[in-house]
């Protein structure tokens, strides 16, 4: 059985981010990392996007920020496009540890607004996948999963009311309309 170049490509993206995050958990979890890029590929192709770049990008977003890869070795084994997109789904990385958290979020919102369609689509599917952590995790630890966070509540409320926003033309996408559903069950159900 042979392989088309498109399979090629994720499964090479799918190594490639399975040795980038070996041995991470997902935040105050159990959970291995890589479970995460793997539901972002899954919430782009249920989303009907079937672009290898897009869903490759989509797997490797997090190598750059939580991983050893560079965008250089991105580009090498995969393209130009597709680490363009991880470095659009990406917080600016130079710098990143010296910059407060509000202020990286704040850079992050304001860069989302003015990317193409193909990297919102990238970042949604990343923030629509930490949401739908947060629901579960809530429903075990209530109000204590915000001490997991570098911000509490009131931070990552305003955080994720500015990611929806900065996402807004995406709304005829099931993952938006689900992103902002998931929003606003976590951070204004206490507001009511």
């Amino acid at each position: 059985m042979k392989f088309n170049h498109q399979d090629e490509m994720l499964i090479k993206a799918i190594e490639t981010a399975a040795k980038a995050h070996q041995n991470q958990k997902r935040k105050s979890t159990d959970l291995p990392y890589i479970v995460h890029p793997f539901e972002i590929a899954m919430i782009l192709q249920r989303n009907g996007i079937n672009d290898q770049e897009i869903l490759a990008a989509g797997i490797l977003h997090d190598t750059l920020e939580d991983g050893d890869l560079t965008a250089l070795e991105i580009e090498k084994k995969f393209s130009l496009r597709v680490k363009d997109l991880v470095l659009s789904a990406s917080e600016e990385l130079e710098g990143r540890d010296k910059r407060p958290w509000k202020q990286r979020k704040a850079h992050t919102i304001e860069t989302i607004k003015d990317l193409d369609t193909d990297a919102k689509l990238v970042v949604c599917a990343d923030k629509l996948s930490n949401a739908r952590s947060m629901v579960r995790e809530y429903q075990q630890a209530g109000e204590g999963l915000w001490e997991r966070f570098n911000a509490g509540y009131e931070d990552q409320k305003w955080y994720y009311d500015g990611l929806v926003r900065a996402l807004q033309d995406l709304e005829e996408y099931p993952m938006y309309q689900e992103l902002q559903a998931v929003v606003e069950r976590i951070f204004h159900r206490k507001d009511e």
